[in-house]
């Protein structure tokens, strides 16, 4: 019975995996809505370059690259993951409020350039090449040059 469960577990992962191939397309509705809802918000006249659907086991994975160079990542719910802007300056509306208060107070004229996040945790790249890490209560707990 061992034998036949494990022989079972193997065929589906292979199946999984043979499935599991990565579709590069530009029609914004192969979005979930809350990612295209996301978009829509923070970025004026988005124009996409193009979005990944990575499917990966059990789930996906949405990267969507605007022709300005900006790359937004969702996860399989259409939450947002990642938003990097490169050099240019990241919507003011995606950054949480207590973390705007702190980096005006503490690092005056830097501008978000990008912003992560991951576990609760929320990591902004500042325009001083200074990334800072907050926790879920809005407490910082990491600065990397």
């Amino acid at each position: 019975m061992k034998k036949i469960l494990a022989i079972l577990l193997v065929a589906f992962a292979t199946v999984q995996m043979t499935f599991a191939r990565d579709v590069i397309t530009q029609d914004i509705k192969q979005l979930p809505l809350p990612a295209r809802n996301f978009i829509n918000q923070h970025f004026s006249n988005p124009k996409i370059s193009y979005i990944k659907i990575d499917s990966e086991f059990l789930s996906k994975k949405y990267e969507v690259v605007l022709t300005d160079r900006t790359k937004l990542e969702f996860d399989s719910n259409g939450e947002w993951e990642e938003v990097d802007c490169r050099r240019d300056t990241l919507p003011s509306t995606i950054v949480p409020a207590h973390i705007k208060a702190y980096v005006e107070a503490n690092y005056e004229g830097v501008v978000f350039n990008k912003i992560e996040r991951d576990r609760g945790e929320i990591e902004v790249e500042l325009s001083n090449r200074l990334s800072l890490t907050f926790n879920a209560k809005g407490q910082l707990i990491d600065i990397d040059d």
